[in-house]
């Protein structure tokens, strides 16, 4: 089949660039940094700064007043001095100042696209070196579970792997580039579940990556069928993992729940070790937890982070809507990385789709695939298979637009939802300031 010969060319080509013998070195050099000691990864860590801090002067307009004549070790001082803090929007109101090349992308530059959990798309441009890169740090997380190359592994995240209205196996596709079994998660349903357990345990994956939100509805088909996989490690990402989520998925689905937290800034990454701690990776980005004043503070506060592996477009101090505080003393797992305590702030509201199951959040991003012309948005449910999208039109904005997000919630999200669409002048914050992106009206979230 056409779909299966261009799956073909996209995880072979995936493979070329992501797990080659470069990656393969480069996963043994950031293991290397695991063993460092304070002074060694300071000395690193400030290294990749400076070389961070430079190439923002010398490529963004926004920086130019910035003197360049700063050395390594004053790289954090003129940080904090000379770099004032970011937000989305500032982003996306400074395109000439802060996207090099006016924002042009390049041959040999990739396109980091995401809607992002605050509604309001944005496109950031990312070097072959960076991609390469944040794969070998979610390799080297793997590793922390025992897993290395060449283990089968299944993943049941947001990849479109079959047509929506399919009712038939395969529900899934075979990556034989890198012995990965791609799961389709939106077809996590009575009518298709057996056939997905049943393949996922005769593939006998070492580990599984999943957001939390399939990997708990996978293991509640699992309890209500009174079955277990027994697969070692589950790695996730993308959503918060409740503590319900993971009681259930280590009794049903996985030995041990390993979660990650990243996002398509790439401007912060902390992965969860053996022991249950989340630790910040000193040499993925510059980290820092500031208050509402933006200054550093013990107690929580917002994620700020400036890249360090991102030569092609450096956001420096660019600050998220997620809190944390960072978390005293030393992990018994023996890395000298700092730990935080859990990541808050990106909480949504459960929605249903037009079946009554769950709908990730992070599968609704779908949804804004390829649409460009919308300054905020909003998906709420407001009755039983019923949704309303909410948005702030762009410059641009028309009913092609309109028909195209139309068009991704019927191919890319859910087929059987009804969908309202209301254009709004403004999405307001709540009392406590901060954006709801996904809510739900009808009933009490689950």
């Amino acid at each position: 089949m056409l779909s299966d010969l261009r799956k073909e060319l996209l995880y072979g080509g995936r493979a070329l660039v992501r797990d080659n013998m470069l990656s393969r070195q480069l996963v043994k050099r950031l293991g290397r940094h695991e063993t460092m000691d304070d002074a060694q990864l300071e000395k690193l860590r400030k290294g990749l700064l400076h070389r961070s801090l430079q190439t923002a002067v010398d490529k963004l307009p926004y920086y130019r007043h910035v003197p360049r004549s700063f050395s390594v070790d004053e790289a954090d001082v003129v940080l904090r001095e000379f770099f004032p803090v970011l937000e989305k929007h500032t982003l996306l109101d400074n395109h000439e100042g802060l996207y090099p090349n006016g924002g042009a992308k390049r041959p040999w530059e990739a396109l980091g696209k995401t809607s992002g959990t605050t509604g309001t798309p944005l496109v950031v441009l990312r070097s072959l070196q960076s991609v390469q890169m944040e794969q070998a740090f979610i390799k080297r997380h793997w590793t922390w579970g025992g897993y290395h190359d060449g283990m089968p592994r299944a993943t049941l995240r947001g990849d479109m792997i079959v047509g929506l209205d399919q009712q038939r196996p395969p529900f899934w596709f075979v990556n034989r580039y890198n012995r990965q079994l791609l799961l389709s998660s939106r077809h996590l349903t009575d009518n298709c579940i057996d056939s997905i357990i049943d393949k996922i345990e005769h593939f006998g994956p070492a580990m599984m990556q999943a957001y939390p939100s399939t990997a708990y509805t996978l293991a509640q088909y699992l309890e209500r069928r009174g079955k277990k996989l027994k697969i070692p490690f589950l790695f996730t990402a993308s959503e918060p993992l409740y503590p319900h989520q993971q009681a259930l998925v280590t009794e049903r689905l996985a030995g041990q729940v390993m979660d990650m937290y990243g996002m398509a800034e790439r401007v912060a990454f902390a992965t969860q070790c053996e022991h249950g701690e989340m630790h910040v990776n000193p040499d993925y980005s510059w980290v820092e937890i500031l208050d509402d004043d933006g200054k550093p503070t013990s107690g929580y506060g917002h994620i700020v982070g400036t890249t360090f592996h991102n030569l092609a477009m450096p956001l420096v101090r660019y600050r998220l809507s997620d809190r944390t505080r960072w978390k005293p003393g030393r992990c018994a797992c023996g890395r000298n990385f700092p730990m935080i305590e859990p990541v808050t702030g990106k909480l949504e509201d459960e929605i249903t789709g037009g079946d009554g199951n769950p709908v990730s959040p992070s599968v609704l991003t779908f949804a804004f695939k390829g649409v460009e012309n919308i300054r905020k948005s909003q998906v709420a449910q407001v009755g039983p298979g019923h949704w309303e999208l909410r948005l702030v039109p762009d410059k641009g904005y028309s009913n092609a637009d309109r028909e195209k997000l139309l068009d991704n919630i019927r191919h890319l999200v859910d087929a059987t939802v009804r969908v309202t669409v209301v254009v709004r002048n403004e999405l307001p914050n709540t009392a406590a300031g901060k954006f709801r992106w996904v809510v739900n009206e009808w009933r009490p979230a689950a």
